[in-house]
């Protein structure tokens, strides 16, 4: 059976962040977890557009893959140890094999430059040809008609293409140290989320949707808590905006009217979320009950029974 990939999670000043690339990606296509990519790019500092490495991930979303097994945290904060011997080594025999591969792939693009120019350079050869001939005959010098019209070969593979200098080899810029977490046991970190009410309620609501299949990202810019998407949020708008709050919290119509308004403006449909902790030790299965308001943008509440203790649910969250 194949050995399910681990993603590593490193802990960096409250935040979590994912630094490798193939991570980043595994996360999106096969874990439906989307982040935030806070990082800028190597070749273009100066904006910020579009955004690189690492990958910030909300307080849910590295709750929901520690609770599905597939992420190890670690800490991200503590400095690099110095390079041993071997790892120096290592190190320049990989920008050996990186600088012979780029000459390789110089002289082969500028074969390619060469062939697709044969044409012009053939004419600039017989350009140059003819004026040579015309400086002869000027000079008074015997010159051989012929050589006009003699065909010009040249053998792309003949030519000397120079080899790439040294310093004008590309660099490798390392995301994540390749050294770093060799040593498993000592870089462990511990995860205490969710640790309040508000916390478990954000938490619990994020798995559930996100098991229906969904996308979920931060709903902050848009009045909420996450925003749902059907598939992708590259290739898809958001349907809906999810808002948690108690169960037992009290809604005024100025409430339901504000967060109808919010829908309207924002052309989503507001779902506020609830943990029903009265069917605490009862319900053993979700609980939906959908409002729609008709004179507003509809509202759905959603209401989720709570089927785990809370130790349960702390002890799924915490890495030892």
């Amino acid at each position: 059976m194949e050995e399910q990939h681990r993603i590593k999670l490193f802990v960096c000043s409250d935040n979590v962040l994912v630094w490798n690339a193939e991570d980043v990606s595994f996360l999106r296509d096969e874990m439906r977890v989307v982040g935030n990519q806070i990082g800028c790019l190597p070749r273009f500092p100066r904006q910020n557009s579009f955004l690189g490495l690492p990958l910030l991930l909300m307080p849910e979303e590295v709750s929901l893959l520690l609770n599905k097994g597939v992420a190890d945290l670690e800490k991200g904060d503590n400095p690099l140890e110095t390079p041993t011997q071997q790892q120096i080594e290592e190190y320049h025999q990989l920008c050996d094999e990186s600088y012979k591969e780029q000459v390789e792939l110089f002289r082969e693009e500028r074969k390619r430059e060469i062939e697709q120019n044969l044409p012009k350079i053939i004419d600039g050869k017989k350009e140059k040809r003819r004026k040579e001939i015309e400086e002869k005959k000027k000079a008074g010098e015997e010159v051989d008609e012929s050589e006009l019209d003699k065909e010009i070969t040249i053998d792309v593979d003949s030519i000397p293409i120079p080899s790439l200098p040294r310093n004008h080899a590309l660099v490798q810029l390392f995301t994540e140290s390749p050294w770093k977490g060799e040593k498993s046991g000592g870089d462990m970190a511990s995860w205490n989320f969710p640790s309040t009410e508000k916390e478990k309620i954000r938490c619990r609501v994020f798995q559930d949707l996100w098991e229906k299949g969904n996308f979920l990202t931060s709903g902050a810019k848009f009045g909420g808590d996450f925003l749902v998407y059907p598939g992708d949020p590259g290739k898809f708008h958001s349907h809906y905006v999810a808002i948690c709050m108690e169960h037992q919290k009290n809604l005024t119509p100025l409430d339901l009217v504000a967060m109808g308004r919010l829908g309207s403006n924002v052309k989503k449909t507001v779902v506020l979320c609830s943990l029903d902790q009265e069917d605490h030790l009862h319900q053993s299965q979700r609980l939906y009950c959908q409002l729609v308001i008709q004179l507003i943008q509809p509202i759905i509440l959603l209401v989720l029974s709570a089927d785990t203790t809370d130790s349960a649910n702390h002890n799924a969250c915490t890495v030892s």
